[in-house]
């Protein structure tokens, strides 16, 4: 419980830990990080159980979490369709991660506020340079991709859309079609899969990442550079600072309504002053009578 009440005295100061997490189809990793994202521990990396069900997924991080003493909070990158921490799809781990809330998971296991995000957007939040249209692709055992539009991360999962002849990015870009085409078919289909995203997003910059990334042969234009697996797990203090921008923005003035003006003695004078007097009919017509009008004499002579 001591332990519990440091790590919240801790996360309101300069001195805040953060676990890094970076889940991938192939190996899960671990770091810790102060909050400028300077690493405080060794890169740990454990394979990533099979069959990978949310199960056991959530108890290789808590393995991990014991090899990382000393932690305030945890960001973790997840190789699939991901939003507010719950997991709506994870092809390439399990069926069973359907509507998995896995924020909430491992905020219960390891008792420490948690932010789950895309592995690719945890990854390119840790690479952008937070101006103009960036796009982030990973390379791994999938197709990961996220977009960022003056460095404010926007969903976007191109993975199982279509590429090239009916199939999509991950089909001819992921690690089977990696291992069955081999490396110059593989570079053939990425060269068109940049051109094709250049010409989808006009992006002002192109990021790759992920593991397979390394086996890139060829000159890459201007705009598009490879980015170190490492930033899958610096970007974890980048999701931390997101949360905080949001948190932290005044909420929008409230609407004044115009203060009435006090009637004062003053005017209640000057506005029976110029209040018209009635006539005697408008009297008698509030009244219920009648006052017959008054015959002129061209009237009689008529």
């Amino acid at each position: 419980m001591a332990e519990r009440t440091g790590a919240a005295e801790r996360a309101t100061d300069d001195s805040v830990r953060t676990l890094a997490i970076d889940i991938g189809g192939s190996g899960i990793k671990a770091i810790t990080l102060d909050r400028q994202g300077k690493p405080l521990t060794k890169r740990v990396r454990v394979p990533t159980p099979r069959p990978a069900t949310p199960k056991a997924v959530v108890r290789t991080v808590c393995r991990l979490a014991k090899m990382q003493p000393g932690f305030d909070r945890v960001s973790a990158g997840f190789p699939g369709v991901v939003k507010d921490g719950v997991v709506y799809s994870a092809p390439n781990l399990s069926k069973r991660w359907d509507s998995f809330d896995l924020q909430k998971a491992l905020q219960n296991k390891l008792e420490r506020p948690v932010r789950v995000a895309n592995d690719a957007a945890v990854q390119g939040a840790g690479a952008v340079s937070g101006r103009g249209l960036e796009l982030v692709i990973t390379l791994g055992t999938g197709f990961g991709s996220a977009l960022f539009a003056d460095g404010r991360r926007i969903a976007l999962e191109l993975g199982h859309h279509p590429f090239h002849k009916g199939r999509t990015y991950e089909q001819e870009l992921g690690a089977r079609a990696l291992a069955k085409k081999g490396r110059k078919k593989w570079m053939a289909y990425l060269r068109e899969a940049i051109d094709d995203l250049k010409r989808t997003f006009n992006y002002d910059r192109l990021y790759i990442g992920g593991g397979n990334a390394k086996y890139i042969r060829f000159d890459l234009p201007s705009g598009v550079k490879v980015v170190r697996n490492i930033d899958g797990l610096l970007g974890g203090i980048a999701l931390w600072s997101e949360s905080e921008t949001q948190h932290s923005a005044p909420p929008p003035p409230a609407r004044r309504h115009p203060r009435r003006a006090r009637r004062t003695r003053v005017d209640g004078a000057r506005a029976s002053a110029e209040k018209p007097e009635r006539t005697q009919a408008a009297a008698s017509a509030e009244a219920g009578t009648h006052t017959p009008a008054t015959e002129s004499p061209g009237d009689k002579l008529a």
